[in-house]
């Protein structure tokens, strides 16, 4: 970086390095936070101890960092990632050159989002690091807005995707091959592997033997397994293992970048320059390997704490030239960087390095640092972690073809405020299918959806038709013989009533048949509401009539001190009004009700394990339908037991003016219809065909068999009947207690009567 800052240019501090492996798991940390303190123990019982670079892994970093946070020890980590380490109560002075995870996971969740994806899985290797990632990248997606046409997210939306997590023990082969047992087990076809190298070689091997990689998956590596190592891998094994994946990291230096460009024109040249390796070997490889590496980190040892095996006393020749630098160098680059320059604020600001020295002092100065690096404009977030503003974080796309090695390329940049861009938009990602649309994420059961075959649709409308048929020939009839004495004793107009109420209730069997499909979206497009008010009204307007009809017939014939009685068409189409009047009232208050209104919604039976839904059912429902559902029900039912009650006043008067027994028996029909099926209804409410059968059942038979008493009979009468059926019909029969007396005898008297003026008539003119 540019060290034009005055601060930087009067500088006089220098790093004194001392290198403690922690071995990458918590107790080596803590044993070589010891060893380090022990070695820098002063005389007059301070420390010289003054910062620590490291560790690389977040289970290492977290219990340094609380060490290094009480005895006020400034950390700056090139790799520790885990958001749990952004808690400053706890670990208050750490800080790193990488960004934490929440960035990553954000990026991780935004990708498998643009790509559509619903079903993902998360393998993580259960330490700090991974659980930290897996909780990051489950919250991420748990928030994902959807997107329009373009790809672009749609404000105030919520498109979560739905994440299976994996854990695995890291170092432990069998624990990774459960966890991609899991992944089998779950289906899983799209995932995001969080593990590091060794552990990221059995996973994949592990894929391959249960056949889980080619066309159909989709596999993406995180930042803890390196580029490099996924391609030996593949390249060494099988390039399957490889080809059409993705890694996706907060990735060091990128090309383009001045510092990144010279920083690799430089690395190879490093193997000529004798003074570099000769201060590498001296400060950081002075020692020969300890063989009691293994005994010391199971004793708790503090000393002897290096590498077990490694021997890095002398570099080779062409060290440099043969390990190309990764993301890890350059982001340890970064906070190599960062200890100087911050070091150097400090100083400036009147800090010692001495017993007086403040290591929270040094942290703050850290903190606000903003300078350019290899891995970009680097500068830091209050808690001490790199801002992911200004990190770069790539997606990458493996490709092996199949008489080439293995090769990598970086397809984009995420940022929080843009997403993902392109590098080069002619140029896509390559899934494993060679092809640039990305394999399904997950292939879902068939969902049985339970909807009414079109067979018993058109069955059920056939039927409405038929009613239909039978009421517009009844009507012609009707009008036809509209001046004969039984027609018109029977008011035509009522007659007309009953075959338009029956018509209305029957067309509710046409709204049975709505459905949505199987679309779920579809739901909106279903009039719930018209079933219950097509039935309602035209079973109140029919009733109604017949009803109005028994009414007038039993004042007429119940008017035993035989004064004159008036009945109008408005005194008979009171009743007819009043009722229809409440049931309009009831439907409308019912539509009315966001609680009670009938809406249509597919709901579901059967879910498997992975939340796919395996059977549903569509119905119309509603919160609370049965407050207006019942008063319908309450109203129609009394109507129903005081028309039978008047149909049984009324059953002695003559066919011609009550429909007699024929009325009664429409009426007692309409209410064991209603008695016996409203049980049997709800018993298969939740089964779409037998709910359909029932209910079209129940209204046809209702109508139909209305329609057939009513008017048969006349019709009958009419076509077929002779005049002396006709005349008798109308004769009014009277049943009392002491036994049945009949006006027959009276009208035999009447004709006998007759017959003799006839003869007598007959006398005077022959006498003439």
């Amino acid at each position: 970086p540019s060290l034009a800052d005055s601060d930087y240019a009067s500088c006089d501090v220098q790093f004194n390095p001392t290198m403690y492996d922690s071995g990458s798991v918590a107790k080596g940390s803590i044993l070589a936070y010891r060893a380090a303190r022990a070695d820098n123990l002063e005389g007059d019982g301070s420390y010289s101890l003054h910062s620590i670079l490291g560790c690389a892994r977040s289970d290492a970093s977290k219990p340094m960092a609380i060490l290094g946070g009480i005895d006020g020890i400034p950390q700056m980590s090139y790799w520790s990632t885990s958001d749990a380490m952004e808690d400053k109560s706890i670990y208050t002075n750490f800080g790193r050159s990488i960004p934490p995870d929440s960035a990553t996971t954000k990026a991780a969740a935004e990708l498998m989002s643009k790509l559509g994806y619903t079903y993902v899985g998360v393998s993580y290797v259960d330490d700090a690091y991974g659980s930290s990632w897996k909780d990051g990248f489950v919250r991420a997606c748990s928030e994902m807005t959807c997107k329009d046409a373009d790809g672009q997210p749609i404000a105030g939306s919520s498109c979560p995707i739905q994440v299976i997590t994996s854990g695995l023990i890291g170092g432990n082969q069998d624990s990774v091959k459960q966890s991609v047992n899991i992944f089998k087990a779950a289906n899983v076809k799209v995932g995001i592997v969080v593990t590091f190298d060794d552990d990221w070689n059995w996973w994949i091997e592990e894929a391959v033997a249960n056949g889980m990689i080619g066309d159909d998956y989709f596999w993406v590596v995180g930042d803890g397994v390196m580029t490099a190592n996924v391609i030996e891998n593949a390249n060494n094994n099988d390039k399957r293992m490889a080809n059409g994946m993705g890694r996706l990291s907060a990735i060091g230096g990128l090309e383009g970048n001045p510092n990144f460009d010279k920083f690799l024109a430089d690395w190879a040249a490093f193997d000529s320059d004798a003074d570099l390796k000769t201060y590498a070997e001296s400060v950081f490889f002075d020692y020969v390997a300890d063989a009691g590496h293994a005994a010391n980190l199971a004793s708790g040892a503090a000393g002897g704490w290096h590498p077990e095996g490694t021997d890095m006393s002398v570099l080779g020749s062409t060290f440099f030239a043969d390990n190309a630098p990764d993301d890890v160098a350059t982001y340890a680059y970064d906070a190599v960087m960062a200890l100087g320059l911050g070091s150097c604020k400090y100083a400036a600001a009147g800090g010692t390095f001495d017993g007086d020295f403040d290591g929270n002092a040094l942290f703050q100065k850290i903190t606000q640092l903003n300078f350019n690096s290899l891995t970009n404009n680097a500068f830091f977030l209050a808690s001490g972690s790199r801002d992911p503003a200004s990190a770069n974080f790539v997606l990458e796309n493996f490709s092996c073809p199949a008489s080439e090695s293995c090769t990598s390329r970086k397809m984009g940049k995420w940022t929080a405020a843009n997403g993902f861009v392109d590098n080069d938009p002619d140029a896509p990602f390559i899934y494993a299918s060679g092809l640039t649309t990305p394999p399904a994420d997950v292939v879902k059961p068939e969902e049985m959806l339970n909807l009414l075959s079109d067979g018993l649709i058109t069955t059920g409308q056939f039927l409405v038709f038929l009613n239909y048929g039978i009421a517009a020939t009844f009507a012609a009839l009707t009008f036809k013989y509209q001046k004969h004495r039984v027609v018109r004793s029977s008011q035509p107009m009522f007659l007309i009533m009953v075959l338009v109420g029956c018509c209305v209730s029957t067309s509710a069997i046409l709204a049975f048949g709505e459905n949505d499909g199987g679309d779920y979206s579809k739901a909106d497009d279903v009039n719930c509401m018209l079933q219950p008010t097509l039935y309602s009204l035209g079973f109140t307007f029919s009733f109604a009539a017949l009803f109005a009809k028994i009414t007038r017939i039993a004042k007429i014939f119940g008017n035993k001190r035989l004064s004159k009685v008036t009945i109008t068409w408005i005194d008979m189409m009171k009743p007819i009004v009043a009722l229809l009047l409440l049931d309009v009232v009831l439907l409308a208050l019912w539509s009315s009700d966001e609680k009670a209104a009938l809406k249509w919604e597919r709901v579901p039976k059967t879910v498997d394990s992975q939340g796919n839904v395996l059977e549903s059912v569509g119905m119309c429902t509603a919160e609370n339908p049965w407050l207006y559902g019942a008063l319908i029900l309450a109203l129609h039912f009394s109507v129903l037991v005081y028309g039978n009650y008047m149909c049984y006043k009324s059953r002695n008067v003559g066919t011609t003016f009550a429909e007699g027994k024929y009325v009664f028996m429409a009426m007692v029909s309409n209410l064991q219809i209603m008695a016996l099926g409203l049980p049997m209804l709800i018993m298969v409410y939740d089964n779409p065909t037998s709910n359909y059968f029932m209910r079209t059942g129940i209204v046809f038979m209702n109508d139909v068999g209305v329609m057939l008493l009513i008017f048969v009979p006349k019709f009958y009468l009419i076509l077929f009947g002779s005049a002396e059926a006709i005349q008798g019909s109308t004769a009014t029969s009277n049943n009392t207690s002491s036994g049945q007396t009949s006006d027959g005898g009276d009208n035999q008297e009447m004709q006998a009567l007759m017959d003799e003026i006839e003869r007598l008539k007959q006398e005077l003119a022959d006498k003439e």
